[in-house]
């Protein structure tokens, strides 16, 4: 019984074409995918950007914080220098004929805003300063999380690459195949 060639040169054109068309939708997928990691890689450079800014922030809120303890002890010092010299006062500044006004009295109240002032001002950074590391902390998540679909983009366009690549040999041997079975359907004739 002889063979049918043409039978066979027609199944061997069938896996040409399919191959071709397997191969276009492999390097549309790398296409895309490659697209994908412009955007990705763009996404990842502003975060970092957007992450250098916060910490650079954090650490001049940190700076200061760290001043507060400098400034309330300035201002224990002011104040007990004012007592200190509200005191002399006193001593050297004593008549019957006219009231004798404290220092401290004169400046306590402006003692106590100043302290008000600077407790608040520092519980503002202070405030500041947790939300600034909390959105530190926020965007070292979303760059390690897109790093993470970074890599799983590379996966998939090695992944399209190597299968374009298998279907390419497909091609190329259904494409002798196709030549085999040809000749041998014009033997025949």
């Amino acid at each position: 019984m002889p063979m049918d060639y043409e039978y066979y040169y027609y199944e061997s054109r069938n896996r040409y074409y399919d191959a071709c068309s397997e191969i276009t939708n492999c390097e549309n997928r790398a296409n895309e995918l490659r697209s994908q990691r412009q955007q990705k890689i763009s996404y990842i450079n502003q975060l970092k950007a957007d992450l250098r800014k916060h910490q650079n922030a954090s650490s001049d809120l940190n700076t200061a914080i760290k001043k507060d303890s400098e400034l309330q002890g300035d201002l224990s010092k002011i104040t007990g220098n004012v007592n200190l010299a509200s005191e002399n006062f006193s001593g050297m500044a004593s008549s019957s004929s006219v009231t004798n006004k404290s220092l401290n009295s004169v400046y306590s109240t402006e003692s106590s805003k100043t302290k008000s002032t600077l407790n608040s001002i520092f519980s503002t950074l202070r405030s500041k300063e947790t939300t600034v590391d909390n959105k530190v902390s926020e965007l070292q998540e979303s760059i390690n999380r897109a790093e993470s679909e970074l890599q799983d983009i590379e996966s998939g366009i090695n992944s399209a690459n190597s299968a374009a690549s298998d279907w390419r040999n497909e091609r190329w041997n259904a494409s002798f195949d196709m030549e085999y079975y040809r000749r041998k359907m014009y033997e025949e004739e």
